[in-house]
């Protein structure tokens, strides 16, 4: 019998996912020499399994809301996917987002099963771009709660923990400022980054110049003709916004329900506040999933917090089965039922304005670069 190679690739994610649950457990075991089977007996043994159920419906409500957000802003550009499509469009995105280094791998699969149910590329750009945008945008919201509605809780945390937090934190203000700056201020950020593109040259930090100034300035263009689109329709941020947010309750909400589950009395703010910061902490760090720096700041936050070792170490252990290898495991189901049974969205006759948004959001860069950016302001940029 004859595999075919979307089989094999399958495949091979699974053994990586296997590989890398085993990694983390074998990292849980031997730093932590107090845990035993026991524990985890005596975990199961005193749960309550109908609130740590709770945890496995946040898991899915954590795939879901990633859909409703992707399908209101690809149906807003004239396209009428069914919803399963959309959580197809979503699994593919948390797959390859958990299998690949910053998540660079989830966006470029999305967009293949996007631009396969015949979404035009330029909508299928945007919606995940916007998206990213969106997420960014939750993460921000959602720390900034938990500086406001948890700070004392902050302040128990060893200085290691705190360090990678703010780290976490100020890098997502950046990535924020940099998607705000692109889209209101592209030429001011274009000269800004190719004068440090251009200093990076002169001390031979940086080889082949031009190539990166070519990326830099490609990436600004987009940003800038995304927040073209965005002015068409401002209350796509909004629902993309709602709906991120909501999505990052979900998952920080895993861990409540795993706690819950045998103590009873735990407070779902403290819980909130914590995981927002243990998030802001691993996503600044480019690994899949944050593997490695998501055990650390949790086990280190739990304790600060009078957690017991052992309870910690199980909470840990079965937040990210559930959280992080159940979600991998049920995404990367579902994208492959799709991938074999797929079907094509159905467009219905766009408006003018959807019209002229996609054929915006479809131009290369370079040639909405020819538009926004004169000549003498392109040879000023690149140092002519």
């Amino acid at each position: 019998m004859k595999i075919s190679k979307t089989v094999k690739k399958q495949l091979l994610n699974g053994l990586f996912v296997v590989a890398l649950l085993v990694i983390t457990l074998v990292i849980l075991f031997t730093s932590n020499k107090d845990l035993s089977y026991t524990d985890i007996k005596e975990y199961f043994a005193q749960c309550n399994l109908w609130i740590l159920l709770g945890a496995f419906v946040c898991m899915l409500l954590f795939i879901l809301f990633e859909a409703i957000s992707l399908h209101i802003v690809v149906r807003r550009f004239g396209y009428r996917p069914k919803f399963r499509s959309s959580l197809a469009y979503s699994t593919s995105d948390l797959y390859y987002s958990a299998l690949t280094p910053s998540a660079t791998g989830g966006q470029p699969a999305s967009a293949f099963y996007m631009v396969r149910d015949g979404i035009d590329g330029g909508t299928s750009g945007f919606s995940l771009m916007f998206n990213i945008f969106a997420y960014t945008g939750a993460i921000l919201v959602m720390g900034l709660i938990a500086f406001i509605a948890g700070f004392s809780i902050f302040g128990e945390f060893g200085t290691l923990v705190k360090i990678i937090v703010l780290i976490g934190f100020a890098l997502q203000i950046l990535l924020f400022a940099f998607f705000f700056a692109c889209m209101k201020y592209d030429k001011f950020v274009l000269k800004l980054g190719n004068g440090g593109i251009a200093l990076l040259a002169k001390m031979k930090i940086m080889k082949k110049p031009e190539k990166w100034r070519n990326k830099w300035q490609d990436a600004v263009v987009k940003y800038h003709n995304d927040f073209e689109v965005v002015k068409k329709h401002p209350s796509l941020f909004v629902w993309a916004l709602l709906f991120n947010v909501l999505q990052r309750t979900s998952q920080l909400m895993i861990t409540y329900f795993v706690c819950a589950a045998v103590l009873p009395s735990v407070s779902p703010v403290e819980i909130f506040c914590a995981q927002a910061f243990i998030t802001l902490g691993y996503n600044a760090f480019p690994l899949p999933g944050g593997s490695g720096i998501y055990e650390l700041l949790y086990i280190q936050s739990y304790r600060a917090l009078g957690y017991g070792n052992h309870f910690v170490v199980v909470a840990v252990m079965i937040t990210r089965l559930i959280s992080y290898y159940l979600l991998m495991i049920v995404s990367g189901v579902y994208t492959l039922i799709y991938h074999m049974t797929g079907g094509k969205s159905k467009k219905i006759v766009p408006r003018v304005e959807d019209e002229q948004t996609t054929a915006e959001s479809e131009k290369a860069p370079s040639e909405i670069e020819n538009q926004t950016i004169t000549k003498e302001e392109r040879s000023e940029n690149n140092g002519e």
